[in-house]
């Protein structure tokens, strides 16, 4: 089950990837600029947002019933597939140009936006399972990852086929999906079933789920809203920055995959090797993910290195949903999957509108766009603050019950 979930994740951090590197062939081939191609991801993202919550429900009831996680697996990879073979329908197969595009690239990101709110929460529920520390949940984030590392890397096949790393990953979905249906859910014991719910049954009036009455949850999920605006808006706007260096989309779109495949290299490098041991210190941690945040936007604001700059920048802002999810999902006891959907929509939301924000930065100029990431930066390291203070003082809190009892 866990690698059924990590596969789904790895779909969709491929599926992400693909797309933005094909931003500036589609923004030709559809005539569209680049608001128009921002709405239909953007609505894709945004209802992803809406049903996260509803997913997270269903899920922690599954869990709590004993009910297989893979029945919802096989729905979410089925969804996955519709949606991307529409999508591909609609760009290499259809004549549609500009707002009849737009309109029809809008009904697959809907369905896709249904489907795929479920990746994230069945599978950070699934790796939780006997994971005291909450380390095996990172494996979630490197999937994600190594989705997106190999997006690039498709590009670079010499394969004479429109839309060809759609196609992998439309192939590669499949074959999850049929891989799923011989997939069994290993059930608990019946009376690890029994103990699960005598104990919710307990806990039911202590444990209430609530965003705004936790303090702690509320500034990560914070965090995670102000940490997608900035990337999604930084890894739309790519392309047409790109595009506008070099005024031949071919070329545009190759700098885009090399500069999201060192993204995706640096991410991966940094969650296999340098997360375990610096979150075991939280203090060194932040100072790490800080320096190269800051470093790194900082070039990047000046349009220099930009290699380096989206490394550094990726490096901290892997790791960092990493740690704060881990620590939600670990001080949340029965409403793992609602606290992970929780974080999900923050991120989905700052998705929904990076791009937007992205796209019409560029329409208003160059300059102000670069201008909007130094606020977004100040404001994403005043959230990481945040977080580390509440941590603190929640696990204090911690240690007073366990002492006192």
């Amino acid at each position: 089950m866990q690698s059924m979930a990590v596969l789904s994740c790895w779909v969709m951090g491929a599926l992400q990837g693909a797309i933005l590197i094909l931003v500036p062939e589609m923004m030709l081939q559809g005539q569209l600029s680049a608001l128009q191609l921002a709405l239909p991801l953007s609505l894709g993202t945004f209802v992803f947002m809406c049903f996260s919550g509803h997913w997270g429900k269903l899920l922690d009831a599954h869990h709590i019933k004993n009910k297989s996680l893979v029945l919802v697996i096989r729905w979410v990879l089925l969804g996955f597939l519709i949606s991307q073979l529409s999508f591909i329908a609609f760009m290499q197969f259809s004549d549609f140009k500009g707002l009849f595009l737009v309109f029809a690239l809008c009904l697959s990101r809907v369905i896709h936006g249904v489907f795929c709110s479920a990746i994230i929460p069945s599978a950070q529920l699934a790796l939780s399972r006997n994971d005291k520390k909450g380390e095996k949940l990172v494996w979630s984030s490197i999937a994600t990852n190594v989705g997106r590392v190999t997006a690039p890397l498709l590009t670079f096949v010499p394969v004479d086929l429109n839309y060809f790393s759609l196609w992998f990953i439309a192939a590669i979905t499949f074959t999850a999906f049929i891989l799923a249906w011989f997939n069994k859910d290993k059930p608990q014991p019946i009376n690890g079933i029994l103990s699960s719910i005598k104990t919710l049954s307990e806990n039911e009036s202590i444990e209430v789920f609530s965003l705004l009455k936790n303090p702690l949850l509320l500034s990560i999920c914070t965090a995670a809203v102000l940490i997608s605006l900035f990337s999604s808006q930084l890894q739309f706007s790519l392309g047409p920055l790109l595009l506008g260096t070099f005024s031949d989309a071919n070329l545009a779109s190759e700098m885009t995959a090399k500069l999201l495949f060192a993204a995706s290299a640096s991410a991966l490098i940094s969650l296999f090797i340098l997360y375990r041991p610096l979150s075991r210190s939280p203090k060194i941690f932040l100072s790490v993910i800080a320096v190269s945040f800051i470093t790194g936007g900082c070039l990047f604001v000046m349009q220099q290195e930009l290699i380096i700059a989206v490394t550094l920048i990726s490096a901290a802002l892997s790791m960092a949903p990493a740690w704060y999810s881990a620590l939600a999902i670990h001080a949340s006891k029965h409403n793992k999957a609602r606290t992970s959907a929780t974080i999900s929509q923050g991120h989905t939301l700052g998705n929904a509108f990076g791009g937007l924000l992205g796209g019409l930065f560029l329409v208003l100029g160059q300059q102000l766009l670069l201008l909007s990431f130094i606020l977004f930066m100040v404001l994403i390291l005043l959230a990481w603050l945040t977080i580390f203070s509440r941590s603190s003082s929640f696990n204090q809190n911690q240690k007073s019950l366990i002492t006192e009892s």
